[in-house]
């Protein structure tokens, strides 16, 4: 038995390794994409709103419009960051997947 590892054996373990989690970024970032947006916070700071602006008729209009718009925005800005968050992963698992199939098929 030898007792050193054969670079072929490398090359083909890095691959195998690249692949799935390439794979696995790809779905996770997917999944982020999808269900992020709509997470508990962002739906709390929408309900925030909406009584916000239900308080507001009563009270003064303009100071209830200004907090219901920064409160909109911060739901803009929550569900921004959730996306970039998300496509970053995506790239991550394409980056891992070119690396898999320049491992393992272009032999590079």
């Amino acid at each position: 038995m030898s007792a050193y590892i054969a670079p072929e054996d490398v090359r083909l373990f890095m691959g195998l390794i690249f692949f799935p989690a390439g794979l696995l970024a790809i779905v996770t970032g997917l999944v982020m994409l999808v269900a992020h947006p709509y997470r508990d916070e962002a739906k709390i700071l929408a309900a925030q709103s909406a009584r916000l602006g239900q308080k507001g008729v009563g009270d003064n209009i303009a100071v209830a419009a200004q907090s219901a718009t920064a409160l909109i925005d911060a739901v803009n800005n929550l569900i921004r960051t959730s996306s970039g968050n998300a496509l970053i992963v995506i790239a991550v698992g394409v980056l891992f997947e070119v690396a898999a199939y320049l491992i393992l098929v272009a032999k590079i």
